[in-house]
């Protein structure tokens, strides 16, 4: 009987590491989400729903389209801040699942979005325009709770109640040069590279954090475990390029159409990853340590190649819209340690033998200026569809978004909110256990961004 008891009691304290070490070291954070949240860059650009790949006109165009970046005239700086907070609502249907329960969580963080100088100038009779900017790429924060519960009515009997909090911050910044040349008067061409680094702040990457305090009862007797389980990521390393064009199409009077494309280039990214278990357990008024020694692991992850093309309209010197359209190739999403393991970077190990979906985004947005002396006011809405990557099929998100500002000869101020929704996020794609929990997304952000020509 007394080597039941230890089996059991062993197999109860195995059961965070389990969970935290199946779950939480593939969680790929997000955002999300169990993988990063993309973030464009700009109040202008997001205050229009990011359909900025044929209109884009100012320093941030080295992100969305650099064939774009000839549109500026003068030397330009701007500098852009961000401002998120999301809610996650679980499913009180699908949550009990498999003894799991999980709350309703929110969470808030703000971040610089951009910052960028842009110079243009002449060579050979050709217009160019060259630029280099830091922008954050993808955004890892999220908070997690859930408990878990284990009842075993046979002899000897065991009740066993967990309560787990993960937290993630971090993020993926970018520091990119870019150039873009004016082919000709109805074309130009640009190109940047991204060169990717760990969080501008920060010395890591992204970090997670889980803390499990459990207790109950074996055959009577009290246990209980509190621990905590660290990871870091970090020297992330990167390099991919944006190649893009923006063409005039037609032009009669004050209306033109443009039409824009912009091609980011797969890639493969290297990271450093930590790992250590600290805690300490009790049973029956005997305590003992939960401690893991720190490991680390280099892993290689392939990151998907995408397409975007649009079109701009601009109706006079007041009226404009767009609409764009951005293909995802996820097919070769995959992350490989150093013993060459592969898995997808989504759930619990899942084989890269695993589908995952492409996504295609749809974004539209209009702008209007209204003049007033030496100033303008413009004002900004967005609609876009933008589904995130997930097993199986892509996740549905949708959103919109608002903006304004006021502009001078020489300094634009920028604002813009935007909210995005889901109403179909999948548990499975945290960890395998909540196969079949679904859960709603909210998320508020707030951009405010500064430009000044010289």
């Amino acid at each position: 009987m007394c080597v039941k008891y230890c089996l059991l009691l062993s197999t109860v304290f195995l059961i965070p590491e389990v969970v935290i070490r199946s779950s939480f070291a593939q969680f790929f954070a997000p955002s999300i989400n169990s993988v990063p949240l993309p973030v464009g860059a700009g109040a202008r650009a997001l205050g229009q729903g990011g359909a900025f790949i044929a209109v884009a006109d100012d320093a941030t165009a080295a992100s969305w389209n650099p064939g774009a970046l000839t549109r500026l005239k003068r030397p330009e700086f701007s500098l852009a801040g961000s401002y998120l907070t999301g809610q996650q609502d679980f499913d009180s249907e699908t949550t009990g699942s498999n003894w799991f329960t999980f709350d309703n969580e929110s969470s808030s963080h703000g971040d610089l979005n951009y910052a960028g100088f842009a110079y243009p100038f002449r060579i050979f009779r050709k217009n160019f325009v060259a630029a280099l900017n830091y922008q954050q790429k993808f955004d890892f924060h999220k908070d997690l709770d859930f408990s878990h519960s284990i009842r075993d009515l046979a002899s000897p009997s065991l009740n066993f109640d967990e309560k787990i909090k993960f937290r993630s911050d971090g993020g993926i910044g970018a520091l990119t040069p870019a150039i873009s040349m004016m082919v000709t008067p109805k074309l130009s061409m640009g190109v940047a590279v991204n060169f990717y680094t760990d969080e501008f702040f920060g010395n890591y990457a992204w970090k997670n954090e889980v803390h499990v305090t459990g207790s109950g009862d074996l055959a009577g007797f009290p246990v209980t475990e509190d621990l905590v389980l660290k990871e870091k990521s970090e020297n992330f390393r990167a390099i991919n390029a944006s190649i893009g064009l923006l063409y005039d199409v037609w032009e009669k009077g004050d209306k033109l159409l443009t039409f824009g494309a912009v091609y980011h280039t797969p890639y493969t990214a290297e990271y450093d990853q930590s790992m250590r278990q600290n805690g300490v357990g009790s049973f029956a008024g005997g305590f003992f340590p939960l401690d893991i020694p720190e490991t680390r692991t280099h892993f290689e992850i392939d990151c998907p190649q995408s397409f975007g093309a649009g079109f701009g309209f601009r109706y006079n010197d007041s009226l404009s819209c767009s609409l764009d359209v951005t293909w995802t190739d996820w097919s070769d999403y995959q992350r490989e340690d150093e013993d060459g393991n592969k898995t997808r970077p989504l759930g619990t190990d899942v084989s890269t033998s695993k589908r995952i979906g492409d996504t295609y985004a749809v974004r539209t947005g209009t702008e209007y200026l209204i003049f007033r002396d030496n100033v303008v006011i413009p004002a900004r809405a967005g609609l876009f569809y933008e589904p995130r990557v997930s097993l199986d099929s892509p996740t549905d998100v949708y959103g919109f978004s608002v903006g304004s500002g006021i502009s001078t000869k020489r300094v634009s101020f920028d604002g813009a909110y935007q909210f995005r929704w889901s109403t179909n996020g999948e548990g499975e794609d945290f960890q395998a256990a909540f196969e079949g929990m679904q859960f709603d997304i909210r998320e508020h952000l707030f951009l405010a961004s500064v430009s000044v020509c010289f």
